[in-house]
């Protein structure tokens, strides 16, 4: 069996490693395969560590194989984020189970959900519409569309369900399995500790943004407990050379974006936002404090902190399409970050079974024709540029932080743990 996780180990802790261990131990799983975010991540911002640093932290506690997540899926809403890590996994064509953990591991409730949100029947429908004319935003509309499609009774304990952040992405991960028609089962188990959201650091379970917190305070001992000894070892000699990054990091570089004037160009900015974002420049100092300046009610602060991330890595809408109806990233090919002995035994099943191209490198990626792709060679070798260009900035502002040289990305070798 080959398990399939989707993460972005930001940081790596200990209910991750907890999830590594059912694998193994309660599915039986030979190897796991972790679709990781890049150097970005879904909530629109810098990721604390590199991908490299993830990748190997990752495959040094039991994973066997990373590939990345393209940028303009891992910074996407749940469902983009959800069908760009979904696609990669699946078109390695060696996975046969996901696994992925939420607050209520009822993964019959779950597909029930589901099977409303893709076929959405006339009373999901009509709600939604409605919801959206208030000026409802589309997560809340969408909650209200399908509570209307469950029995009074059952209703409070499906808004339980929908008002926890696991359990919405462990639903479109569900429904991008279904919208890529993936042989892929969906294996759920029980999240335990701290909440997504939860900054608290409690027990041996915190959740990761607990974690970030606590460094960015600068007190990094207080997670000793909460992550593997070994990561830990790795965090503190990065946090002893300074080497994390913030969110507000970024400030000046996405300042001297943001003075482009229009800006619906990029993803998640329409025209209103674009507007609110030109009128409140005068007093931009830093990404933080700005996303609260240009928050509205009918937009989410995750969709303004997508559309910040988008203009800053230039992603635009070109780089999706349009799939019944859902504007989703287009994924035409697959990067491996690395692998250790035993997922290199996964090579030459991939090698055999791969439907899309992968690479180990981006000079061999920028070299490939894609003439035989559903995109045009343009269309991808642009995909391909915004990759490396979102790691070249990741780098940029490692190095003024740490003021030292990184890596270039062209010059990476893919790691072998």
């Amino acid at each position: 069996m080959v398990v399939g996780i989707i993460a972005e180990y930001n940081l790596f802790h200990n209910g991750h490693a907890l999830q590594l261990d059912y694998a193994r131990k309660t599915l039986g799983a030979d190897k796991i395969i972790v679709a990781l975010s890049p150097d970005f991540t879904q909530r629109g911002e810098i990721a604390i560590l590199s991908k490299y640093e993830r990748a190997r932290i990752a495959l040094e506690l039991g994973v066997d194989l990373v590939v990345q997540i393209p940028v303009n899926s891992a910074t996407d809403s749940s469902l983009g984020y959800a069908y760009g890590s979904i696609k990669v996994l699946d078109r390695l064509g060696v996975v046969d189970t996901l696994l992925f953990s939420c607050e209520d591991n009822d993964i019959n409730t779950l597909n029930r959900i589901v099977e409303i949100d893709i076929s959405e029947p006339d009373s999901y429908y009509s709600t939604l519409t409605s919801s959206l004319k208030v000026g409802q935003s589309f997560p809340t509309a969408r909650e209200n569309a399908i509570l209307s499609c469950f029995d009074e009774a059952d209703k409070a304990y499906i808004q339980g369900i929908l008002s926890k952040p696991n359990n919405i992405l462990a639903i479109e991960y569900i429904k991008a399995i279904k919208i890529l028609k993936s042989n892929i089962t969906p294996v759920c188990m029980k999240r335990l500790g701290a909440s997504y959201n939860d900054n608290n650091i409690k027990g041996k379970f915190a959740s990761a943004s607990a974690i970030r917190y606590a460094i960015r305070c600068g007190n990094i001992d207080t997670i000793k407990d909460t992550v593997p000894h070994k990561a830990y070892s790795s965090y503190k000699e990065f946090y002893n050379d300074n080497s994390f990054l913030y969110p507000d990091d970024v400030s000046p570089m996405l300042g001297y974006k943001l003075l482009q004037g229009n800006l619906t160009e990029y993803k998640d900015c329409n025209e209103e936002l674009s507007n609110r974002i030109n009128n409140e420049l005068h007093s931009f100092t830093r990404l933080t404090s700005f996303r609260s300046i240009i928050n509205s009610k009918n937009t989410t602060e995750a969709r303004i902190s997508r559309a910040l991330c988008h203009i800053l890595l230039d992603i635009t809408y070109d780089m999706y399409e349009d799939i019944d109806g859902r504007i989703l990233p287009y994924i035409p090919y697959i990067y491996i970050l690395g692998f250790n002995a035993n997922g290199a035994k996964l090579m030459s099943d991939i090698k055999d079974r791969c439907m899309l191209p992968y690479f180990t490198s981006y000079n061999d990626a920028l070299e490939y024709s894609f003439k035989e792709s559903s995109y045009d060679n343009s269309s991808v070798l642009k995909l391909i540029s915004t990759d490396i260009n979102a790691t070249r900035i990741y780098n940029m502002i490692l190095a003024n932080k740490t003021n030292s040289e990184v890596t270039p990305e062209l010059s990476r070798k893919f790691l072998v743990v």
